[in-house]
């Protein structure tokens, strides 16, 4: 009988347990190492709800838009609307050089909790400067808690201007303040039993010491230093390969000019070989055609570089984030997105552009003459001849033979017109031809 009220008392516990647990739930607030319990009655409101959510009016906040500015600038974590009580009240955490120099309240005496809150209240009753009482007044006590000692200040309010009441119940740990704050306006009392509640129910998930603290703040300096001279690293780098790469094209550009004048006056002379022809090749110029020469140019050419900027552009944007620099990541990531963006409307403008040269619409053929030292275009609306000095790479790339003159003008052939044997000599003939 005995094991049978035994087993009784466990079942009833077990389901008590069960039924607690399911009319309570926590609001967690890992960024702080603070957790606080509330029921299924409580609703509960932060910068992410949206200003239209009906839970603003139905926790009686009828400007909600307002009411989102005001928690910006009170750095408050969340807003708790208790149905029983009918209750509003404010979770506000901050930091501030006073908050780090107390630190914590664990281990400190009354007196000296007392100290950091008068400290916390310089100068609220003061008068203004006509040298008149503001009806400001107050007064502190400690209140005990599970974890670490509490403060509540009761501050009243009675001017022309306003009747009010605030209960604050704080605390400060880890080198933060946390409050716990109800307004009430009008003369009435303040009703605290939900107040009361919310700071029974706040538990504080981690502790620091103030020595830890500061090596983390320390790690975290450096951190952000080492994101940053990785930054400029990379900056300078790409400024100096810019840079290099710039000479270079000017160099090569001189070399191209002058090549090409020397051979404008030896083909006026008879000079040059227009006689053995290497390769013969055709292409239609469609629309379609274009259309798969712009995605190729703008998208596939240099995929590899770009998948490596890319690949850079992540991780700048996960060290930022990484060191708590959310909005320095974000910018990155919004560099990143405008550039993509002018990638692809450039690209769109060659198109319109290579469209209109090449009439593509009324699917115009070009065909493409090689010779030793030169080849010609003809048809496509136009006869246009170029050495391969002018050709800065040449591209395979499923039906096209592609033949590229910097990064947005090049021209292409079909693929099964050269023949697969002729496209690997002639390749060989360009690179050879090309200047360094």
């Amino acid at each position: 009988m005995k094991r049978f009220f035994c087993v009784l008392t466990v079942v009833v516990c077990l389901v008590g347990c069960v039924a607690v647990s399911a009319d309570t739930r926590e609001i967690a607030f890992k960024d702080y190492d603070f957790s606080i319990t509330v029921g299924d009655g409580v609703l509960s409101m932060n910068s992410e709800t949206n200003k239209h959510d009906p839970v603003w009016l139905e926790s009686g906040v009828e400007n909600s838009e307002e009411q989102l500015d005001v928690m910006k600038q009170m750095n408050v974590l969340t807003m708790l609307y208790d149905k029983n009580t009918e209750s509003l009240v404010n979770v506000i955490c901050k930091i501030t050089e006073a908050t780090v120099a107390n630190f914590s309240y664990v281990g400190k005496n009354d007196e000296e909790i007392l100290a950091s809150v008068d400290a916390l209240l310089e100068g609220i009753d003061a008068p203004d400067e006509n040298g008149q009482s503001t009806g400001v007044t107050y007064e502190r006590s400690l209140v005990k808690h599970a974890q670490v000692p509490f403060f509540r200040i009761v501050i009243d309010i009675k001017s022309e201007e306003m009747l009010a009441k605030e209960v604050i119940y704080g605390t400060v740990v880890n080198g933060r303040l946390i409050e716990i704050d109800e307004f009430v306006e009008g003369g009435d009392s303040v009703d605290e039993t939900f107040l009361k509640s919310v700071v029974d129910n706040l538990k504080i998930t981690k502790f620091i010491t103030k020595e830890e603290y500061e090596d983390m703040i320390t790690r975290n300096k450096i951190k952000i230093w080492i994101v940053i001279g990785c930054v400029i690293l990379m900056f300078a780098g790409l400024f100096i390969f810019a840079a290099v790469n710039r000479k270079r094209k000017e160099k090569k550009a001189l070399r191209i000019s002058e090549n090409l004048r020397l051979f404008r006056e030896r083909r006026a002379n008879g000079e040059v070989d227009i006689k053995n022809v290497i390769a013969m090749g055709r292409a239609t110029y469609s629309v379609k055609a274009v259309d798969k020469y712009i995605t190729y140019n703008t998208w596939i050419r240099n995929a590899v570089v770009e998948v490596i900027l890319f690949a850079f552009l992540v991780l700048i944007v996960v060290l930022f984030i990484s060191t708590d620099s959310f909005l320095y990541g974000i910018l990155v990531a919004i560099c990143g997105m405008v550039s993509i963006y002018f990638n692809y409307t450039g690209g769109e403008k060659n198109k319109a552009n290579m469209i209109a040269r090449y009439d593509a619409r009324n699917n115009p053929v070009a065909r493409f003459t090689f010779y030793d030292e030169f080849f010609t275009i003809t048809g496509a609306g136009a006869m246009t001849e170029f050495t391969y000095d002018q050709v800065s790479s040449v591209r395979l790339f499923n039906e096209y033979y592609y033949i590229f003159f910097g990064p947005e003008q090049g021209v292409f052939v079909e693929r099964d017109s050269l023949g697969e044997e002729e496209i690997v000599k002639l390749t060989a003939h360009i690179k050879a031809k090309r200047v360094k």
